[in-house]
This record gives C-alpha cells, sequence and structure tokens, in this order.
C-alpha cells in the first residue's frame, strides 16, 4: 500500500512539473511578478527561503485548482508558477472541510516547490524532517482558499538533500468545470 501512495504522490508531483513547465511565452525578457491578488480565480503567493514567489504575473494568474472524486476520495490540487517557472504545489488528499491540517510523510497530502532547473522537488512528500500545515478558510464544490507553509527535501537525495522553507503562502484555487 505505501508503494501505491509514494507511486501516487510522485504521479501528482510529475504532472505539476509538466504543466508548470509550459509556456506560452518564449520571450527571454523578464516579466514583472506582482503580489496584488486578484480578486476572482486561482492563484499561489508565498516566500521560498526568504524570497517571494507569485503566481501572479502583469495581473495575470498562471495557477490553476482542480478537484476530483468526493469524501475521503477527493483529490485537490492547486498548482502556480512563477515568471521562472518555477511551481508551488499543494495536493491535498480527503480533505474537504475548513481546518488547519498537518501535512508529512506520514499523510497522504504533499505540498512542493519544484525549480525549474535542476530536475529537483522540495516537498513534503517522502523524507524524514519535512512537515508543512495547510489553513483551509474556505471550500466548497467550487473553490478553495487558505494558507500553508512547509519545509521540503528533494525526494530523490533525503539525506544529503538541502531544505527548502515555503513560507507565507496563500492560495485560491478556483476549480476547472
Amino acid at each position: 500500500m505505501k508503494t501505491i501512495t509514494n507511486f501516487a504522490k510522485f504521479g501528482i508531483l510529475s504532472i505539476a512539473l509538466f504543466l508548470a513547465s509550459c509556456s506560452g511565452n518564449d520571450d527571454s525578457t523578464p516579466v514583472a511578478e506582482t503580489s496584488n491578488v486578484p480578486a476572482t480565480g486561482s492563484y499561489i503567493t508565498a516566500k521560498v527561503d526568504g524570497n517571494s514567489f507569485s503566481s501572479i504575473i502583469f495581473g495575470v494568474t498562471s495557477a490553476t485548482a482542480s478537484r476530483i472524486g468526493t469524501g475521503v476520495g477527493t483529490l485537490i490540487t492547486v498548482l502556480g508558477a512563477n515568471q521562472s517557472a518555477d511551481s508551488v504545489t499543494i495536493s491535498l488528499l480527503g480533505i474537504t472541510a475548513a481546518g488547519t491540517y498537518e501535512i508529512s510523510p506520514n499523510t497522504e497530502s504533499v505540498m512542493a516547490f519544484t525549480p525549474v532547473s535542476g530536475g529537483l522537488s522540495y516537498s513534503t512528500g517522502e523524507c524524514a524532517g519535512t512537515v508543512g500545515s495547510v489553513t483551509i478558510t474556505y471550500i466548497d464544490n467550487t473553490k478553495v482558499e487558505g494558507t500553508f507553509s512547509f519545509k521540503g527535501k528533494d525526494t530523490n537525495t533525503c539525506e544529503t538533500s538541502a531544505m527548502k522553507t515555503v513560507t507565507e503562502g496563500s492560495f485560491r484555487g478556483v476549480f476547472m468545470q
């Protein structure tokens, strides 16, 4: 069962990385990020090792959200990429009510920061010492909102991986219909 769970976590992170790597902008000119949260739509903002991360670029968000399943089988995923195509993913399994939830290798949910370079993903999914917290402030069948923070390691090199610290995170996921 643990193998299936680890495979599912890896699959979710792989899909998230794939989606974040897609970009319609081949122009190498830097694009300004903004911290102005849109009144509607999905977004993710946070600080990664003290550096600002925002899926909002020139007032337009790159974030997406999906919800599949019901009850304990509900899988909610919110994914956002910044101007550099680094991404933050929040995948919540079985969370269907407002509240604060611990995320660790012992839970079915996972949060990750994936830089565009290096093929690494710093997540709460498998390595000892990784932990996070997500507070769901609003959830229904159309959207989820909340705050989050976590410490993640690269799942391929748990023993030697540096720790990435993600703080001051906030998100809204408007589910694709």
